[in-house]
């Protein structure tokens, strides 16, 4: 059940409605998918999923949503890069606006 509340509480909206940003999606949907690749996994309840998300947490509420998307963006293009992942081409990777994980693609978790 704190897991369940915890994840709720993760999906809250960080961001006010009229913030613009070329980037589409929820903010904290793009740091649960960059830790995903991160760890490999799409267990959103797997520990280093869970300290990895918090962390993106704090990244949000620093720097807001759209910067945050920024940074988790190209930490994922970054990874899809040095893994040469196939269907992602690096050089207009930041540019697209095409969801790079199951999170923002689905539009949760």
């Amino acid at each position: 059940m704190k897991v369940f509340a915890f994840i709720l509480l993760l999906l809250a909206p960080f961001s006010s409605p009229a913030e613009e940003c070329e980037i589409s999606g929820k903010a904290i949907l793009w740091g649960y998918d960059v830790c995903f690749w991160e760890y490999e996994t799409d267990d959103s309840i797997h520990p280093s999923v869970i300290d990895c998300v918090e962390e993106g947490q704090e990244l949000i509420e620093r720097v807001g949503s759209c910067e945050a998307k920024h940074t988790f963006k190209s930490r994922i293009c970054d990874m899809a890069r040095e893994w040469k992942t196939e269907g992602i081409d690096p050089e207009t990777c930041i540019s697209s606006d095409m969801p790079l994980g199951p999170s923002v693609r689905e539009g949760g978790i």
